[in-house]
């Protein structure tokens, strides 16, 4: 959240067009092929779709204090006298809206990796609105702890944006989910055995 989140302009990701590719058709890759074939290494991210379950979900910093207008997401400051100040906006407001960045840990059977989501994504995971979620932060906190708790050892069929990025002379792989549905065993068994019948015609 420090280095991105309060500075970020934040985006529908339910907005953006990933180049005409359904969700199902997007390359399937494992945690460790993301790795081992340097994806997200080029001029332009890379799209994968990942099978993986939730183990780990940072919660501190997740929420914040954002400008309540429709097309500013920004922080806003506490003034401490009933209002907020949005530098974006160079404005005062009387209140602010929640926005929500997760920091998620996922496993699948060969690797498992830190991803971030944003509003849509994260609430999915959640499965609580961000304004409820900040209601119960700053009411019952041990409602608001289980929550995240509840979301611990789900398995989900992911859609990530694959980026190597730079930070204070570092690179590292950035995985960013774009998209996150429940995985129906039935539906992912039949993708399987169709990717066997290729492999096999293939030999």
């Amino acid at each position: 959240f420090d280095r991105e989140g309060q500075n970020m302009e934040t985006v529908s990701i339910s907005e953006q067009r990933f180049g005409g590719s359904s969700f199902m058709e997007s390359q399937w890759k494992t945690l460790s092929q993301v790795k081992m074939e340097n994806l997200g290494h080029g001029d332009k991210a890379d799209y994968v779709t990942v099978k993986g379950s939730i183990i780990s979900i940072k919660k501190d910093n997740c929420l914040y204090q954002a400008c309540p207008k429709l097309d500013c997401n920004k922080k806003v400051l506490d003034l401490n006298n009933g209002s907020f100040r949005c530098e974006k906006c160079d404005a005062e407001v009387p209140n602010f809206k929640y926005r929500l960045i997760l920091q998620a840990n996922i496993v699948d059977y060969t690797d498992n990796q830190w991803v971030t989501c944003f509003q849509e994504q994260g609430e999915s995971i959640l499965g609580m609105k961000t304004e409820a979620l900040g209601d119960l932060k700053d009411s019952v906190r041990g409602a608001y702890e289980q929550v995240f708790q509840n979301a611990n050892f789900t398995t989900y069929i992911f859609r990530m944006r694959v980026k190597l990025e730079n930070y204070n002379d570092e690179s590292r792989i950035k995985m960013t989910i774009m998209e996150v549905r429940p995985c129906d065993p039935s539906e992912h068994s039949k993708r399987l055995i169709t990717e066997i019948r290729k492999m096999a015609l293939s030999d």
